[in-house]
């Protein structure tokens, strides 16, 4: 398999890359942190993904994750840089799903497959939903009626239904459910038919085993720049003590954030309680009055 750090090829448009390849130059991504204040969750990517790829995502944050995933769907514009993709991409699976929860199941599956399907004849694809899902009359009945395992059933049916290129996968909705072993089997079965000589770039970060199952090998990302590529289990732990100084350096910055709040309402009470005290000697009617009091 071809180095993924290396893009030797200069390609000028999608037309020019096998189906499933994935190229970034310098691509860059910002995202907004509200007000002026923004993040560079991509910063000066540069990255060739051949076809057939299994690639596992580690970052330093989610950010980063959503943004490589998102941007490689077509979800987010990248702010510069040059992003190609040879074939066609998923939706990133697991996140931004477009569905509607006033319609029905059935309603949903038709509206995908006539973005999606390949069938000039869409009931082979709409029965396999129906199938897979298991749903029975609640198949016809609105999204906002399921329960959330329901939910999960059915979203995980519509990722499998179609054939793309590329999947982009942040997670995959039920993936560690031990509730519905036999159901989860049948799934996983599906899943490794559908990979098949296809393009896999998952979210590895988080709790879910999808990226580990799958993925043969992993980039890891620091403050949006990829600063290794190897074996999931490498990745990892780079990956791990990426998060952890991070982490520390959140923290650091929280308690340094918090001293200065301190020092300020400390200065300030002492500014209070210095203005509140009386200057001896200044307030002769008040000697007075106590003067008056005391008994003769």
């Amino acid at each position: 398999m071809t180095d993924i750090m290396d893009p030797r090829i200069e390609p000028r448009s999608s037309d020019d890359l096998d189906r499933g390849t994935i190229y970034f130059k310098n691509v860059t991504r910002r995202v907004s942190l509200g007000g002026t204040r923004s993040l560079a969750a991509l910063d000066d990517v540069s990255i060739t993904i051949p076809a057939g790829s299994r690639l596992a995502l580690f970052a330093d944050g989610m950010e980063t994750s959503r943004a490589f995933l998102s941007c490689l769907a077509g979800h987010d514009p990248i702010s510069s840089g040059t992003l190609l993709v040879g074939g066609c991409s998923s939706w990133v699976i697991g996140s931004r799903m477009p569905l509607m929860p006033s319609l029905s199941g059935r309603d949903n599956a038709d509206f995908l497959i006539s973005v999606y399907g390949v069938y000039d004849d869409d009931t082979r694809e709409l029965d396999f939903i129906e199938k897979l899902c298991d749903l029975g009359e609640l198949f016809d009945q609105p999204l906002e009626k399921y329960s959330s395992g329901m939910k999960d059933r059915f979203k995980l049916a519509l990722s499998l239904a179609f054939q793309f290129d590329v999947y982009p996968v942040m997670r995959f909705d039920g993936w560690n459910c031990r509730s519905e072993v036999p159901f989860m089997q049948q799934v996983k079965r599906l899943v490794d038919r559908r990979l098949e000589g296809r393009t896999l770039i998952a979210e590895a970060s988080g709790s879910q085993s999808f990226a580990r199952d799958y993925c043969t090998t992993g980039i890891v990302f620091k403050d949006g720049q990829i600063i290794l590529q190897g074996t999931p289990d490498e990745c990892a732990t780079l990956a791990k003590e990426v998060r952890a100084a991070r982490k520390d350096r959140s923290l650091s910055r929280s308690l340094r954030q918090h001293s200065d709040v301190e020092d300020s309402l400390e200065d300030t009470m002492n500014e209070l309680l210095e203005a509140s005290q009386p200057s001896t000697g200044s307030n002769p009617g008040l000697e007075n009055s106590q003067d008056r009091n005391l008994p003769s």
